[in-house]
């Protein structure tokens, strides 16, 4: 698939910044090296599919 890209174990994470629900959002940068994160997507969240 064009402009998809993998990732394996170990890799760092690009960096990237998603908006907040309520409050503020969050930005990778600000918590690398502090904190581990796991970012997990569920396509079919809230929707009929």
């Amino acid at each position: 698939m064009a402009g998809t890209t993998s990732a394996n174990v170990g890799d760092m994470a690009p960096e990237f910044s998603l908006p907040g629900t309520i409050g503020p959002g969050l930005d990778l940068a600000s918590i690398r090296g502090n904190s581990r994160a796991a970012l997990f997507f569920y396509p079919a969240d809230r929707t009929s599919g």
